[in-house]
């Protein structure tokens, strides 16, 4: 379960450690009787994947709700890809389209092999001649596929 803290930007006031909405309301509530309306949502604990789904996504105290409601239980490829996608499309369309995005856990090169033994018939007399390195770097260059970390691809890159 995910763990999170609202630091008041009032420095007269005491925040609080919240792990669902209604625990941020109540909270909240008691804030907003003393004075204070607004706070900085820090995340404090969870998932390995999920510090970057919050950085990426931008939740603050006014969305809140969607990590609760959205993102909370995705799971970490899905978290790679709407990572991803927030460095081409705001929050909502990224939230409609992760389930587009292709993964491929290896090398480009690896890549490029297995997507030319799939699609092509190559005579065994060739098949040490084709360069999937470069076919790779060709492939890396062109937009094709982006690498995201080492040993991940996203394989249908050209489409967002």
């Amino acid at each position: 379960m995910t763990k999170f803290y609202a630091q008041p930007y009032s420095i007269e006031h005491t925040g609080f450690y919240f792990d669902s909405i209604e625990t941020f309301d109540e909270g909240m509530e008691k804030l907003n009787n003393k004075g204070c309306e607004e706070v900085e949502i820090q995340f404090i604990d969870g998932q390995a994947h999920e510090p970057s789904l919050f950085k990426s996504a931008g939740i603050h105290q006014g969305n809140i709700s969607l990590w609760f409601d959205e993102l909370e239980d995705l799971t970490s490829d899905d978290t790679i890809r709407l990572c991803f996608l927030l460095d081409y499309l705001d929050l909502d369309d990224a939230l409609s389209r992760y389930d587009e995005v292709y993964l491929h856990y290896g090398s480009a090169e690896d890549y490029a092999q297995e997507l030319i033994e799939e699609t092509t018939q190559i005579p065994e007399s060739l098949q040490y001649y084709i360069d999937y390195e470069a076919i790779a770097r060709d492939m890396k260059m062109g937009g094709e596929i982006i690498e995201i970390e080492h040993d991940l691809i996203v394989t249908n890159a050209h489409e967002f």
